[in-house]
């Protein structure tokens, strides 16, 4: 799974549909959002592929979408998103 960092703007449009977007995304996404601007999403999908499944919902909205799968990271945070950063368990190899 890759984390993303996902920031927009306010736009001209209707409340943004957060759940809408990430059900949109592939089986098993998840969204952590900060504030009505900044959201980190775990899926399957690239940077490129997530930003065009946005524009729909994004309206006139600007958007940025990057990787941050192996950015370290650090701070004072809840310790939801720290559960929400850690990497995500592999399966059992079977034997």
């Amino acid at each position: 799974m890759n984390r993303l960092l996902l920031v927009f703007g306010d736009g001209n449009g209707d409340a943004l549909d957060l759940q809408a977007f990430v059900e949109a995304l592939d089986p098993g996404a998840q969204i952590y959002t900060l504030n009505d601007h900044v959201c980190f999403l775990r899926t399957a999908l690239d940077a490129f592929d997530v930003s065009d499944k946005f524009l729909p919902f994004a309206g006139s909205r600007l958007h940025f979408v990057t990787d941050i799968t192996s950015s370290p990271a650090a701070g004072r945070m809840f310790g939801s998103f720290w559960d929400f950063f850690k990497p995500a368990a592999l399966p059992a190899a079977a034997e």
